[in-house]
């Protein structure tokens, strides 16, 4: 698959979270212009994006999603708010998936968008191109990570095993 990546997406400072949600919206064939997607998603230069306001941006632009998460010991204060939004849009909030979870919800066509360390020691989020028994694809990556290094990298220290289920896209669905 080859894909143009806009250049303003491309100058953004830890875009891994945007570019998990261009990416799949450009799976469903929706347009949203970086901007609206970096307001929606609630980016910030400095922190990137959590996976809470990733969810929450999914369930605005029209997606039925499940965020799946350990408990955070050290939840940031800009988080705090996005879980209130999430309540208040009434997502599902659930416990941590493990690697046969995503493989089943994947296998079952659902997207997932995962939150794990880099081996650079870098917390990213990605979007699972595929996973079977043996490794995971994402689409920022070019080479397959060995179940048994995603799991250690979902335990990371300061990586809570956060993932969103993207079950289906409700067009007519908009919240606000």
């Amino acid at each position: 698959m080859s894909v143009q990546l806009p250049d303003e997406l491309l100058d953004l400072e830890a875009n891994g979270g945007i570019f998990a949600v261009w990416m799949l919206l450009q799976n469903y064939s929706i347009h949203v212009d970086i901007q609206t997607l970096v307001q929606c998603c609630k980016y910030d230069p400095d922190d990137g994006t959590f996976t809470i306001s990733l969810a929450v941006g999914l369930r605005k632009l029209g997606f039925d999603v499940v965020f799946h998460t350990a408990e955070d010991p050290d939840i940031h204060i800009k988080e705090i708010e996005h879980y209130t939004e999430a309540i208040r849009l009434g997502m599902t909030i659930e416990q941590p998936l493990t690697y046969q979870d995503i493989q089943t919800s994947f296998e079952s066509g659902y997207s997932i968008l995962v939150y794990y360390d880099t081996l650079e020691g870098v917390g990213n989020h990605s979007l699972v191109y595929s996973i079977d028994d043996q490794e995971i694809c994402f689409y920022d990556s070019f080479d397959p990570m060995e179940k048994h290094i995603f799991e250690q990298q979902c335990q990371a220290e300061g990586i809570c095993q956060q993932a969103i289920v993207i079950r289906k896209y409700c067009p007519v669905i908009r919240y606000s």
